[in-house]
C-alpha cells in the first residue's frame, strides 16, 4: 500500500466510521450487524463483536466471503481473558491470546490461518471487538488507533442501549408494585366471589323443580339477589372511580339537600353486615341539619367506612355511627371495637392499595381503594376525613361536610323528616 492509497484508505475509513456511529444511533444498538459493517469499513477478512451479559458472552461474527452468512455464538465468560482483564489499566492494549475460542472461530470462518487477529477489550468488561486481516494492515499505527476509537464507540453505544432499556423499564411495574397489583386482584377476586356464590346459590334454589316456593319466599330470595348484585356493582364502581380519579383528579358531583342519617340507615340494611352479629347504633341529634351533597357519593363514603368497621371488628361487638354539628360543618364518625391500627399505618390508610392486616387471612381481602376514594369524594365536597385508633381497642373514622345557605333554607322545610336515633 503506497502513501497515497494509505491516505485514501484512512480517509475512507474515517468517513465510514462516522456513518457507523450514525447507524448505531439510528438502529438503537443493532449490534449483530456491526461485524458486517466493520468488514466493509476496514476491508478486513473477518470481524467479531462480543457483548458480555452476566456470565455469558454473545459473539456476533462476519467474514468477507460472499457465501458466508453472519452468525452468533454464546460462550461462557470464564474462557475469555478479556472478562478477567483489568479493563481500566489495559483497555488500549490489544489481545493476541492464541487459545481464545473466538479467535479460532474467526480464523476458521475466514479460512486462512496465516491472517493476523487482534482484539480490543472494551472498558468496564462490556465486551470486545476482534478483527482478522493482513498483519501489515492491522499492526499499522493509524489502523490500531481507529480500532481503539471504534471499540470506544461501541462501548458508548452499549451504555446508551442499557440506559434506554432501564428507562423503558420504568413503564413496567416494580416488584413491589407488581405484588401490590397481584394482591389487589386477589382481593377483588375474593370480594366478587362471595356475592356471586350467594347469587348462584339462590338462583339454583329457585330453579329446583321438586319444590314449590311461596311468592313471599321467592320475593325474599330475589331481594337478596338484588342486594348482592348491588354489592358487586359497588365494588366495580369503586375500581372504576379510582381509575377515573387517577387520570382526572376530580369527581363529578350532583349535589342536593340530603339527610345523612337516612343514608346511614339505608347502608345498614345490607344483610352482609349481619354476619358477625354486630350491634349497630345510629346517633344523630334532633337539630342535625341537611347538607348539600351528592347522595350517591356520600353513600359510597359511608358504605366504605361501615365495610371497614365490620371487616376489622370482632364478632358481636358494637359499631356506633354518630353525627355532630360544628360551626360551618357537620362531623360524622364511625367507631368500631376492632383490631385497631398502629401509628405507622394510620398515615397510610388513605393510600391506594394499602390494607390493614392483623396477621390473619381474613383481613387481607379487599382492594384497598375504598378509603382513598372516600377521601377524594369528601375533598371534592369541601370536607375532610381522618382516623383515630388504638391497637386492640378499635378505630374511629371521622369525616366532615360543610353546611351552607342552601342547606340551611332546606332544613327549615325538611327537618320534620329527620330521624333522630336508631338502634339497629
Amino acid at each position: 500500500m503506497n502513501q497515497t492509497s494509505k491516505l485514501d484508505y484512512l480517509f475512507d475509513v474515517s468517513i465510514k466510521t462516522l456513518y457507523l456511529a450514525g447507524r448505531l444511533l439510528q438502529e438503537s444498538g443493532n449490534f449483530e450487524q456491526v461485524p458486517g459493517w466493520l468488514v466493509d469499513i476496514l476491508k478486513v477478512s473477518g470481524s467479531a463483536l462480543g457483548i458480555i451479559l452476566e456470565n455469558q458472552c454473545i459473539v456476533h461474527f462476519s467474514v468477507v466471503e460472499p457465501f458466508s452468512e453472519a452468525d452468533s455464538l454464546e460462550i461462557s465468560v470464564d474462557v475469555l481473558r478479556c472478562s478477567r482483564q483489568n479493563s481500566f489499566a489495559n483497555r488500549d492494549i490489544p489481545c493476541h491470546m492464541f487459545n481464545c475460542p473466538v479467535r479460532q472461530k474467526v480464523i476458521d470462518k475466514c479460512g486462512r490461518p496465516d491472517l493476523e487477529v487482534t482484539c480490543f477489550p472494551m472498558s468496564g468488561r462490556k465486551g470486545f471487538l476482534m478483527v482478522c486481516g493482513e498483519a501489515l494492515l492491522l499492526n499499522s499505527f493509524p489502523v490500531t488507533e481507529i480500532l481503539k476509537a471504534i471499540t470506544n464507540l461501541l462501548a458508548c453505544s452499549l451504555d446508551a442501549a442499557n440506559k434506554t432499556r432501564e428507562a423503558s423499564s420504568y413503564f413496567l411495574p416494580s416488584q413491589n408494585i407488581a405484588q401490590m397489583w397481584s394482591e389487589m386482584l386477589a382481593g377483588l377476586s375474593h370480594d366478587l366471589r362471595t356475592p356471586l356464590s350467594c347469587i348462584k346459590g339462590y338462583i339454583t334454589t329457585l330453579m329446583r323443580e321438586d319444590v314449590t316456593w311461596y311468592p313471599a319466599l321467592e320475593k325474599e330470595f330475589m331481594t337478596v339477589i338484588i342486594e348482592e348484585t348491588d354489592h358487586i356493582e359497588n365494588l366495580i364502581n369503586n375500581l372504576l372511580d379510582s381509575s377515573i380519579i387517577s387520570w382526572k383528579g376530580e369527581i363529578g358531583l350532583k349535589k342536593e339537600p340530603i339527610s345523612l342519617s337516612k343514608i346511614v340507615n339505608k347502608v345498614l340494611k345490607d344483610p352482609s353486615y349481619r354476619i358477625k352479629n354486630h350491634q349497630f347504633s345510629v346517633l344523630f341529634p334532633e337539630e342535625f341539619p341537611l347538607v348539600e351533597a351528592d347522595p350517591v357519593r356520600i353513600e359510597q363514603v359511608l358504605r366504605n367506612l361501615v365495610d371497614n368497621a365490620v371487616k376489622y371488628s370482632r364478632e358481636e361487638t358494637q359499631i356506633i355511627i354518630k353525627g355532630k354539628v360544628e360551626p360551618g360543618e357537620v362531623v360524622v364518625s364511625v367507631a368500631d371495637q376492632g383490631i385497631g391500627i398502629g401509628c405507622d399505618h394510620l398515615k397510610l390508610l388513605f393510600e391506594k392499595f394499602f390494607r390493614v392486616t392483623n396477621g390473619t387471612q381474613e383481613n387481607k381481602t379487599g382492594m384497598g381503594l375504598g378509603l382513598p376514594l372516600a377521601r377524594q369524594i369528601l375533598i371534592s365536597h369541601g370536607g375532610q376525613i381522618w382516623a383515630e385508633s388504638k391497637l386492640n381497642q378499635g378505630t374511629t373514622f371521622y369525616f366532615t361536610l360543610p353546611t351552607g345557605q342552601q342547606t340551611s333554607e332546606a332544613n327549615g322545610l325538611l327537618r320534620g323528616d329527620q330521624e333522630v336515633s336508631d338502634e339497629a
